[in-house]
């Protein structure tokens, strides 16, 4: 009906344009005139007044026809089915509601919802796209469902268009039309924006497990590292879990982020394994540069802000120890040693500390015991560290014994029938090959500390240099061995050149020290190599070259041990400097350095008192260095020095 008036109106307009023209036309045949300028203007205005007509009708009555009444009903009863679970009678209703009201928006997109229910895909989208041109305000809703149609349509850009649409119109908040985005991101594999949407849609989910790890492979993926350590800040932040508190924290400290580091770790003040974790994290990061800051933080944590376990406990024994604490190392390693579970590493490390500390405190038996205790922790696995303690506890019968014992079983070894795999015989032939230069080593370093004691005692008994000389050269047929089979183990030649240098062997000695010291890494204590070298240098005193390059060697022993942060330079480096002092002539500064030395176990040094009566001596100190050789004398009865000083 209204199409066929609209076309009556258009007729109308038509009919007069033509009516104006062809009378125009006619007028001007029939009187021979021509249109003027006046015609024209006013044959304009009648059709623009006319079309201008036509236009007001067409606003003022609707396009299509409706029936508000019997919409409004179907409406209703439509939620009533519906409420009542009649989903097909319910449609029905929908339906005759969307054709009573065809210019209703929400009315066409709820016709398309329907169609794409019942699988009508195609004329779901063509109905939305109809419905989306009607006026209304479009709401997430209906610029989602046009998102999905285009979707199962295959029009990827549309698709994306519509669902960034709809996700602005809701603000974000719409989860369902997160989670459907991000699907239809995967599918089309744009990482980039997927990784936008989860982390908007994270929150909503309480960092839901499975999205968060799917999250956490994206930014891995992309190297966004920074964007990792922020999940995971987030995510602990969102839930409490303190392992994504640990993650953030691995992630800084990779990173190198240690301010944030700390300022996570300080306000840790419960002993879970995961702020025990932490703390090990950033101590064992700190100590890679600065083992006292490394300390001080867990001496903090531990004493202060009551962090407390097993494992803490272990590591501050060890650091105590390190530093000079032995009272309070011995009660934390025991602590820890009797409280640590599942961790034979752990507590076979506070045994071999404590063993050490019984040494430091003169104290052999108990230095067995607790290397006994860590040989049982490890189920026998701690055989050549239990020999070694007995041969610095002075049992070398029961050291040899065992030694012997072991270097044969492992002589003996042939793999057993029916291994064909050959990696796993490249395993245990490595191990096997490793046991056997561990306890040849052990034996070699025994047999010098049993020379070295014997020299100790008298060094002016020709018996006794001779028998310890013996024990000299065998412990050389072990590292000779060693070091044919494995020239880059560089420790095995530290120990052979300090031998060498112990049997009057310097050129050989010395030539195996620049070897070891032209490494760039060379991974032995460079400071100690350094000191040993130096300090022989001096003390030779063969050539004006040699003296100075010895002092050289220990000034950067010194050096290297205050870069190392570890404690104040080793008294034996400072022993040292004050010995090349007293060799340059420089008396009084040589003993103003030796006087920087106060640890009690220098009591017991002869070679300490040798050199501080020799400084006194040239000094002219009578009192002070008759006092020193008497000392050195107690010690040490046919020293040389002593023999010399008291002859005169």
């Amino acid at each position: 009906m209204m199409k066929s008036r609209f076309l009556s109106l258009a007729a109308m307009v038509a009919l007069s344009v033509m009516a104006l023209s062809f009378g125009g036309c006619a007028s001007s045949a029939k009187k021979g005139e021509v249109l003027t300028a006046d015609d024209s203007v006013a044959i304009a205005k009648a059709v623009n007044a006319k079309l201008d007509s036509i236009k007001k009708a067409s606003a003022e009555e609707p396009a299509l026809p409706q029936n508000i009444d019997a919409a409004h009903e179907s409406f209703i009863r439509a939620q009533e089915m519906e409420l009542r679970g009649e989903r097909a009678l319910a449609n029905v209703f929908w339906q005759h509601a969307a054709e009573s009201d065809p210019n209703s928006r929400f009315l066409a997109f709820k016709l398309a919802e329907i169609m794409a229910a019942q699988g009508a895909d195609s004329v779901a989208l063509l109905q939305a796209q109809r419905a989306n041109r009607l006026k209304g305000r479009p709401t997430a809703f209906q610029l989602g469902l046009l998102a999905h149609l285009y979707v199962k349509d295959g029009r990827a850009d549309s698709a994306r268009k519509y669902f960034n649409a709809a996700l602005d119109t809701s603000r974000y908040q719409d989860m369902t039309l997160l989670y459907d985005y991000s699907l239809f991101l995967e599918a089309v594999q744009d990482g980039k924006e997927l990784v936008r949407i989860y982390d908007l849609l994270l929150p909503q989910v309480n960092y839901m497990p499975t999205l968060f790890q799917r999250q956490l492979k994206l930014l891995l993926d992309q190297h966004k590292d920074s964007a990792v350590v922020e999940l995971f800040a987030k995510g602990h932040e969102a839930t409490g879990d303190k392992k994504m508190l640990l993650q953030m924290v691995q992630g800084l400290v990779f990173q190198k982020r240690l301010k944030e580091v700390r300022a996570v770790v300080d306000t840790l003040t419960e002993s879970t394994p995961d702020d025990e974790s932490m703390v090990v994290l950033l101590m064992s990061t700190l100590a890679e540069t600065d083992r006292k800051a490394a300390y001080e933080l867990l001496k903090k944590k531990y004493i202060e802000d009551g962090v407390r376990t097993p494992i803490l406990a272990n590591f501050l024994g060890h650091y105590e120890y390190l530093f000079g604490g032995l009272d309070s190392a011995k009660v934390h390693l025991k602590y820890a040693a009797e409280n640590i579970v599942d961790q034979r590493v752990y507590v076979t490390s506070a045994y071999h500390t404590l063993s050490a500390i019984a040494f430091k405190e003169n104290k052999p038996k108990d230095a067995v015991r607790y290397a006994e205790k860590a040989d049982s922790v490890a189920l026998g696995g701690d055989k050549a560290q239990l020999a070694l303690t007995y041969g610095t506890a002075a049992m070398y019968g029961k050291a040899y014994k065992m030694l012997d014992s072991l270097i044969a079983v492992w002589d003996k070894w042939t793999p057993m029938e029916g291994i064909a795999d050959s990696a796993s015989m490249k395993r245990m032939a490595y191990d096997v090959e490793r046991n056997r230069r561990q306890f040849r080593s052990v034996y070699a370093r025994i047999l010098c500390v049993e020379a070295q004691e014997i020299w100790q005692k008298d060094i002016g008994d020709s018996a006794r240099v001779k028998k310890a000389l013996a024990l000299r050269e065998r412990a050389d047929v072990f590292y000779r061995d060693l070091a044919a089979k494995d020239s880059a183990d560089l420790g095995i030649r530290v120990l052979m050149a300090m031998n060498l240098e112990r049997m009057d062997r310097y050129d050989e000695a010395f030539a195996m020290f620049d070897y070891i010291l032209g490494f760039a890494e060379p991974q032995v204590d460079v400071a100690e190599v350094q000191n040993y070298y130096g300090y022989t240098l001096i003390d030779l005193n063969r050539t004006p070259e040699e003296l100075d390059k010895g002092i050289a060697l220990v000034e950067k022993a010194l050096l290297q041990s205050s870069k190392d942060k570890v404690s104040e330079p080793s008294e034996a480096y400072v022993d040292s400097w004050a010995w090349g002092l007293y060799r340059k002539g420089k008396f009084a500064e040589a003993l103003e350095t030796m006087k920087q030395i106060t640890s009690p176990r220098f009591e017991d040094d002869f070679v300490y008192w040798e050199h501080m009566a020799a400084i006194q001596e040239a000094l002219g100190m009578a009192a002070e260095a008759k006092a020193s050789y008497k000392k050195l004398k107690k010690l040490q009865p046919h020293h040389p020095a002593v023999k010399k000083y008291f002859k005169k």
